[in-house]
């Protein structure tokens, strides 16, 4: 039985996919898109920086400024939105259908960590990632 490999999703597919979904998000040419999302209706807004360059999109929150001692955060400063080794994100997969709805998620849990120190989140086991 031959074994089929995902497709890629170019990256002007991904650009068009998250233009119609999330208009604010703009692309620029090194690799990256730079968004605005709220998580709630009284939320702020948090401007978002994607990076990608086919393999694992990198997120991180460019404004406001987030504590860097919340959970779930890399050294880098990038958001840890997905457990890596559950392949529930890959190159054939939308960035508007899943990084993107992610990070609102984790920015909806990140608020609710502010207000009583816990992480609501979904987690999976692994080791401090710092």
């Amino acid at each position: 039985m031959k074994k089929f490999r995902k497709r890629y999703l170019s990256i002007p597919k991904q650009c068009l996919k998250i233009q119609q979904c999330f208009p604010s998000f703009k692309y620029f040419k090194e690799g990256y898109w730079i968004g605005r999302l709220r998580p709630t209706s009284s939320s702020s807004f948090y401007t978002v920086k994607i990076i990608y360059k086919r393999f694992s999109p990198k997120v991180f929150i460019i404004e406001p400024c987030i504590h860097r001692e919340v959970p779930h955060l890399y050294g880098d400063g990038s958001l840890c939105l997905y457990y890596p080794d559950d392949n529930s994100y890959n190159d054939s997969l939308f960035i508007a259908d899943t990084i993107i709805p992610w990070t609102a998620e984790w920015l909806y849990y990140y608020e609710k960590w502010l207000e009583d120190g816990i992480w609501w989140g979904p987690e999976a086991p692994h080791t401090l990632i710092r």
